[in-house]
């Protein structure tokens, strides 16, 4: 886990600082001394791969990120063309950051005021990965777009949460690069330092000029659910501010329209099949938004109802080994500690709501010969898309609960990680 930014160099952060540095210069905007006052760096030095064991060496009396800067780094004019790009390319991202009385949400982002210390951590993630760039673009515009049907008339926070959209993610920059290595497997200790990067996004941006306080908390909360089924916390209800709801919500529609033909639709099914993880309010912004913008099944090919089949199969078949295992579950919760029990009693929920939410569709049905031959027959297009939404929307909660569940055993003791990855190897198919 990263270290407080205040003091110690976190050594993967000076890597990418590095790597950024032979692209465009890095030099320390003031001198960078060690908190026994020893100057290690003087104003004006470059920072390159001939300094890191001299920094790395000594804790700080300054954040290494207020003391730098990149020449020639990420513009807040950059961030216009980018989301217009992105309005073309995403129609119901278009349809939700329309609005009547506020600039194009492009152009709000393209007048953000961004501080020196904010422009270099921004640069340095650019270049750690540069399609991200993208991806934050558009969270930091849904934020805005969200805030701004919430809460009319609050320019300023408004503002505070697309520049929090844009930072979303710099508590990446702070792990090691190996466990986010896409297919890299991950047990619970490794998933845990995955997770950790809200809360090192916290940390790094609370006392950072340009940034502080009210950006690092909705940072903090931009993975949290309002059931308590978000991480890194798992705060429920009350206890998750609506900074941390917006922001949430924004990175999660981003991803949605990213990586979905058919983005409405998907967040139509998902909100049904596992309604509270948004309030009320949240969920109607954005369906009143897309209102007219763009329909819940844009044109797409609709995929053979066929091509289900095999996926609903491996769906039922996790399922009924979640009901063989639940004599032993409800054995294990009676004889948990607090902090087990929480664990497996969540579980134990997010598990039924997911089989309720299967059973609601129509597909578990007994007669499997029955089953293959209704899909096989349907072909409306609308309902195909609709249905083949449903079946990847429950496989995204079955892996999603897996990535849970190994995050909170990464903060149990021995023993209890020995039982959530006992109820794991319960619920996968055998190998």
């Amino acid at each position: 886990m990263a270290a407080e930014p205040s003091s110690e160099v976190n050594p993967h952060y000076l890597d990418h600082v590095i790597h950024t540095s032979e692209a465009r210069p890095v030099q320390a905007i003031e001198d960078i001394v060690s908190q026994n006052g020893i100057k290690l760096l003087a104003k004006g030095a470059q920072v390159n791969e001939k300094v890191r064991e001299r920094l790395l060496m000594h804790k700080l009396q300054k954040p290494l990120e207020d003391c730098l800067q990149v020449t020639h780094g990420v513009m807040p004019q950059s961030f216009g063309p980018i989301g217009e790009a992105l309005l073309e390319q995403h129609p119901l991202l278009k349809a939700i950051c329309a609005h009547d009385l506020y600039p194009g949400a492009p152009a709000t982002l393209a007048t953000l005021k961004l501080s020196n210390p904010v422009q270099s951590l921004l640069t340095v993630y650019a270049q750690f990965q540069p399609d991200r760039l993208k991806h934050t673009a558009g969270v930091a515009m849904l934020a805005l777009a969200l805030a701004r049907r919430l809460l009319p008339g609050e320019s300023d926070r408004h503002r505070m949460l697309a520049l929090a959209g844009l930072l979303h993610d710099v508590g990446e920059l702070y792990i090691d690069p190996q466990y986010m290595r896409p297919g890299t497997p991950l047990g619970p200790q490794e998933w845990r330092h995955v997770a950790s990067h809200p809360v090192v996004g916290e940390r790094v941006l609370r006392h950072m000029p340009g940034a502080g306080r009210e950006v690092a908390a909705a940072v903090l909360h931009h993975h949290e659910r309002l059931d308590g089924f978000g991480y890194p916390r798992g705060l429920q209800g009350a206890a998750l501010p609506l900074n941390g709801q917006i922001l949430a919500a924004a990175e999660w529609l981003m991803a949605l329209i990213e990586n979905s033909d058919t983005p409405l639709t998907r967040a139509s099914v998902a909100n049904k099949l596992i309604p509270g993880e948004f309030s009320r309010e949240l969920t109607e912004a954005i369906t009143l938004a897309a209102q007219g913008g763009v329909t819940a099944t844009a044109a797409v090919d609709p995929v053979p109802l066929e091509s289900a089949i095999p996926r609903v199969v491996a769906i039922v078949a996790t399922l009924q080994r979640f009901r063989a295992a639940r004599p032993w579950m409800d054995e294990r919760i009676a004889a948990a500690r607090p902090s087990l029990r929480a664990v497996l009693e969540a579980a134990l929920q997010r598990l039924l709501r997911i089989q309720t939410a299967f059973s609601s569709t129509g597909l578990d049905a007994d007669d499997a010969d029955a089953l293959v031959a209704g899909l096989a027959e349907q072909r409306d297009a609308e309902l195909q898309v609709e249905l083949m939404t449903v079946v990847g929307e429950l496989e995204w909660r079955l892996r999603e609960l897996e990535r849970e569940l190994l995050l909170r055993a990464g903060l149990l003791p021995d023993e209890d990680i020995a039982v959530m990855r006992e109820l794991l190897a319960r619920l996968k198919a055998p190998a």
